[in-house]
């Protein structure tokens, strides 16, 4: 929801009415009064019906009184009061005592004393009040309502959303905006205020000479939005001010200028549109920094062909990485990516093709070694199950992937594969699954990044069949009020041919880079992540599953296992538990006796001194009011320094770089706290191996009904594009209906 600037909303001192429209009880006559000759205009000539407790004609006056649950209507406006008196030579009607007058669109406004015109559309009133949407309250010592009923003049206003205090309603709200005057505008929905004042528990703490603010109904309205101000140490003291325009039903615009002290100015423009069958996203901004023009555009659209099509795109560009961190647009962006795609969907069934390209914006990353990445296309397809209970999958691809520094590749490839489940005696469950992993590869400069190859270029292919049979054999026993128990045996027979490194040596690497072998990938038939690298020969997979399932939830699960190869696979990098006949030993445990405390631990082990190679642990504990939450990493070796460091023999699977067996250390912790209104969070990040901080943030508010309060704080410690640093404080308050006020400084 996008609403234009109000800026601090007035306290409305509402009171609480009830309905008044119950019929006339005793003497319930039916009354309607005609138009005098005196009156004039096409409003003024309808007639008013009424009912009332008590009537009284004055022959002498021509006036009629109605007294006791007085219900009027005329020209589609409703009128109920305590007394009405209708002048049938004016047709003016003179209403007093719990007043409540309804307009034909809803509109409700309740009075003490009210004189109505122009079939009751126009009236000058005392005592005034209106309930708005959002739980908004408006209050006036008068109003006159002109033009038909569209305007409303008040005098000493009161506006607030704010509920009052049950025990004190006399007491001031959290906040209440008091203006000496306000025009409310009923046809375009428009409160206009005239010095106004915010106040907070009843102390002013803002002026305004002139306020404009939307009914609480409205959605979207073209206006000025609520301002930020701050400072920070890229732009100085700064002010943004943004004006949202409504486009139509379907599309707006917002444009918002920004002056600061050291950068700028500048101007932001973000546009928005819908369509029947997609939106369009564009934002664009421009502006000084360090004295040179910076600009950035940011564009996304996704629109649907068809049921089964639809088709997308986003453009995403910045002059420098400066100007974006100076003015918050996108801080701390390493790229940025820009594709277009179309894709399909079909029972069983996905197909996409798309084009992608990248931006570096630091200075560790080489604009001329960022791919390019055109065409890509991708199939899957899953079939339902045969009458065996099996099913038949096949996923296809291919992908040209340019550098201007670096490997450049060409590859198509076609995974086809079949899976079958069955049963055997004494409950022992099983699945038989097999695969062909089919590619071709031409690739230039592989002696360039990510590979540092020892060739130029190569030209090839391969198919790697894989079949495997795997078998589980559950053991569950009931443990009457404690729950249920399981003890489950894995095992897996994956057979393969070999892989010699020599054929690796000469396909390139795009989508297995990053390798870590657990117990999520055990049971894989290739433990890389992507079809670059494969996994062959004959192997073992075996694991013990063991699970206590407790009542409420509550639960303890754990696996351990490890494979056996027939023969040593030196594709597989040192340090990654895999090249021995032997693997590493690959475990996990779940701990959560409680619905308030759950432990994770995930972790691989030597074979041969069951010293610890990787370590994931996780701890939440506390109930939905205190949260506390802990995370422990540690890996033997740090696989992105991999593929930036070219290797001397060329290599890199035998002989990786230095850096790769540094290892990664680090602790993350959390608390979360609620109470009543009141939360704070807390977090940090800090890298043992180094021995620094590398980041740390808490935040604490305040929310109620119609206020919110928010400060938060963010610390970086580690360098971005050569920084030392950054430090974010955020200050936000939140008015309901009005919007929100920012002050950040970093």
């Amino acid at each position: 929801m996008t609403r234009p600037l109000r800026f601090l909303p007035l306290l409305a001192v509402a009171t609480c009415l009830t309905p008044i429209a119950a019929m006339a009880q005793g003497i319930n006559p039916l009354v309607t009064a005609s138009p005098s000759p005196a009156s004039s205009g096409p409003s003024s000539q309808q007639p008013v019906s009424f009912t009332a407790d008590q009537l009284a004609y004055d022959k002498t006056g021509n006036t009629v009184t109605a007294t006791g649950h007085v219900r009027a209507i005329q020209g589609g406006q409703t009128l109920t009061a305590d007394r009405v008196t209708i002048d049938r030579n004016t047709n003016v009607v003179t209403a007093s005592g719990h007043i409540v007058l309804t307009q034909p669109g809803g509109n409700t406004v309740f009075a003490t004393h009210a004189v109505l015109s122009q079939g009751m559309k126009d009236a000058v009133m005392n005592g005034v009040s209106a309930r708005l949407a959002e739980n908004a309250r408006i209050i006036a010592n008068g109003a006159r309502r002109s033009h038909g009923g569209q305007i409303e003049a008040l005098s000493k206003v009161v506006y607030s959303a704010c509920d009052l205090c049950k025990t004190d309603p006399r007491r001031p709200p959290t906040w209440q905006i008091e203006a000496t005057s306000a025009t409310r505008d009923l046809q375009h929905k428009m409160i206009e205020f005239t010095n106004p004042r915010l106040e907070f528990h009843g102390i002013p703490v803002f002026y305004f000479p002139f306020l404009t603010e939307p009914d609480p109904s409205v959605r979207r309205q073209t206006g000025l939005l609520i301002p930020s101000v701050g400072a920070t140490s890229h732009l100085g003291a700064f002010a943004a001010l943004p004006y949202y325009i409504t486009l139509g039903p379907s599309a707006d615009l917002t444009l918002t200028p920004i002056i600061a002290t050291r950068q700028g100015p500048a101007l932001k423009a973000d546009f928005r549109k819908a369509f029947d069958n997609g939106a369009l996203d564009i934002n664009i901004s421009g502006g000084k920094a360090h004295g040179d023009f910076g600009n950035s555009i940011f564009a996304n659209g996704q629109f649907d062909l068809n049921q089964d099509w639809r088709a997308g795109f986003s453009y995403n560009h910045a002059s420098n990485p400066t100007y974006l961190n100076d003015f918050s647009i996108l801080p701390n962006a390493a790229y940025l990516t820009s594709n277009v795609y179309i894709e399909g969907f079909s029972p069983g069934a996905y197909a996409r093709l798309d084009a992608q390209t990248y931006q570096g914006l630091v200075a560790s990353v080489s604009q001329s070694e960022l791919p390019i990445v055109a065409p890509y296309g991708q199939y899957h397809f899953v079939s339902g199950q045969d009458e065996l209970g099996g099913q038949f999958r096949i996923d296809a691809s291919v992908f040209n992937v340019f550098r201007h520094v670096g490997t450049s590749t060409r590859r198509a490839a076609i995974i086809p594969g079949y899976s079958i489940p069955f049963m055997l005696p004494h409950g022992i469950t099983g699945r038989v699954r097999m695969e062909l992993i089919a590619a071709g590869y031409d690739a230039t400069r592989l002696y360039q990044q990510p590979n540092y190859g020892a060739e130029d270029g190569s030209s090839t292919a391969r198919a790697q069949p894989y079949g495997a049979v795997y078998l589980s054999w559950p053991f569950i026993r009931p443990a009457g009020q404690y729950g249920s128990q399981l003890i489950e045996p894995e095992v897996q027979l994956v057979a393969s041919p070999n892989i010699g490194i020599s054929q690796n040596a000469r396909i390139p690497n795009e989508d297995s880079l990053d390798l870590e072998f657990s117990d999520a990938n055990l049971f894989d038939f290739n433990r890389y992540p992507g079809i670059d690298r494969l996994e062959g020969g004959t192997r073992v997979d075996y694991a013990l599953h063991a699970a206590w399932y407790l009542p409420k939830g509550a639960l303890l699960d754990g696996l351990i296992g490890q494979s056996y190869r027939v023969h040593k696979d030196f594709n597989y990098l040192p340090g990654s538990g895999l090249t021995d006949n032997v693997s590493d030993i690959v475990a996990r445990a779940t701990i959560a006796p409680a619905p308030w405390l759950n432990l994770s631990y995930r972790t691989r082990l030597s074979h041969r001194d069951l010293g610890a190679r990787m370590i994931d642990a996780t701890a939440t504990a506390g109930p939905q009011f205190l949260n506390i939450t802990g995370g422990y990493l540690y890996t033997n070796t740090d696989p992105y320094v991999l593929y930036d460091t070219p290797s001397p023999t060329g290599q890199i699977t035998l002989h990786p770089p230095a850096g790769y067996f540094t290892p990664r250390k680090e602790v993350t912790a959390g608390l979360n706290a609620r109470y009543q209104g009141w939360s704070m969070a807390a977090g940090m990040q800090r890298n043992l191996q180094s021995g620094r901080f590398d980041e740390a943030n808490f935040s604490v508010g305040w929310q109620n009904d119609c206020f919110g309060a928010n400060v938060i704080y963010i610390q970086r410690f580690t360098s971005f594009n050569l920084d030392t640093g950054n430090t974010l404080v955020l200050l936000q308050l939140t008015f309901k209906t009005l919007g929100n006020v920012g002050f950040n400084a970093l």
